[in-house]
């Protein structure tokens, strides 16, 4: 099989996968729950769909590790601890591992007092924001997740110099029958992943998405990719959102604004000097938790009335096509760009562990 882009894609089983990149991440020195955590979010991102987060990114994370950049095992120091709230310092520890024990720790804290909040800082990416969301979801909460971005890609309105991330939010809460509501979302109005397919295919790109070395909006993706100063959707709404996320995040916790110096992934030895904050809400701390959710189901089925923009289109909740793309994944395998493929089994043979085979 192949993408709009012309790669060719293998099918992996998603068991499989998780497997093998957990094997991988316990060959650099992580422990096997950690291992297994982030292995967890990966795979998950290619499942959901999400390959610029799935496991091409994880064989970076690996780079990094072995870099110094990642701390391979965990090192949380607890600074505050006061009833609804904590803050950490993550010691450059791996972000997905910080970030799953954060939220379990709201789950935790809002099981006593109705709302749990932990702050992080000095962290790394923990890339698909939704997973902690959800995490929250399905323990009977509402999930927020904010975090800052290591790589200073948006200008401010009216400027064209970047300074700051792409600054995801997410936020899940349980709906019911139809599963769960999950809104998952960066701040530019494309991420770069949309432009690189642009210059694969010898496209133009929209003069909305990216600036260019002259400061001016461009089509050319090759311009738009060598200088990385993406442009924010909304104008001013979407930079406003971010510059709030910074404040919830590296502000809160007392971490770098901006994450400081840090340039994204790259160099590898870096430190990428990411903030983030997990809020879990205990929705039957604040009402009946079947009413809550018929509440949620009639949203849904409100929205889905509504008279579809094209003939025989369908409406979707956010998170509906990512969820039943995920359940597709799971049970006929997931699809990865064979050159990823590639170079992740040459990442296990190095190391001495399995790599992963195709259903």
């Amino acid at each position: 099989m192949s993408t709009e882009t012309g790669d060719e894609m293998l099918r992996l089983p998603a068991a499989g996968l998780e497997t093998a990149a957990a094997s991988v991440l316990q060959a650099l020195g992580a422990a096997r729950e950690d291992a297994r955590i982030t292995a967890e979010v990966f795979v998950g991102a290619d499942i959901a769909g999400e390959s610029s987060h799935g496991l091409r990114l994880l064989i970076t994370v690996c780079e990094r590790i072995e870099a110094g950049g990642h701390r391979a095992e965990t090192a949380i120091d607890v600074e505050r601890d006061m009833g609804a709230i904590a803050v950490w310092a993550a010691n450059r520890s791996i972000g997905q591992v910080v970030a799953v024990r954060a939220m379990d720790n709201a789950i935790a804290k809002a099981t006593l007092y109705g709302v749990g909040i932990v702050a992080v800082r000095d962290a790394t990416s923990l890339t698909s924001a939704k997973h902690y969301a959800l995490r929250a979801a399905e323990a009977g909460c509402i999930g927020l997740v904010h975090t800052n971005a290591s790589r200073k890609v948006m200008p401010p309105p009216g400027g064209v110099t970047p300074v700051m991330g792409n600054n995801p939010i997410a936020a899940a809460a349980p709906a019911g029958r139809f599963g769960t509501i999950c809104l998952d979302m960066a701040m530019t109005a494309v991420a770069i992943e949309r432009i690189n397919m642009a210059r694969e295919r010898g496209a133009t790109i929209p003069p909305s998405w990216a600036l260019g070395p002259d400061g001016a909006p461009t089509t050319d993706p090759e311009l738009a990719a060598q200088v990385m100063t993406l442009l924010p959707f909304g104008g001013y709404k979407a930079f406003g959102l971010g510059m709030m996320t910074e404040i919830l995040t590296s502000a809160l916790a007392g971490g770098d604004v901006f994450a400081g110096d840090a340039t994204g992934f790259r160099p590898l030895d870096h430190p990428m000097r990411t903030s983030f904050t997990l809020t879990a809400l205990r929705i039957d701390a604040f009402t009946d938790l079947n009413g809550f959710t018929a509440r949620v189901e009639s949203m849904v089925e409100t929205m889905k009335s509504a008279r579809p923009e094209a003939e025989g289109g369908e409406i979707l909740f956010p998170g509906e096509r990512s969820g039943r793309l995920a359940r597709e994944r799971r049970r006929d395998g997931v699809p990865v760009a064979q050159k990823t493929v590639e170079a992740f089994s040459a990442l296990c043979r190095r190391l001495g562990t399995p790599p992963p085979e195709p259903v």
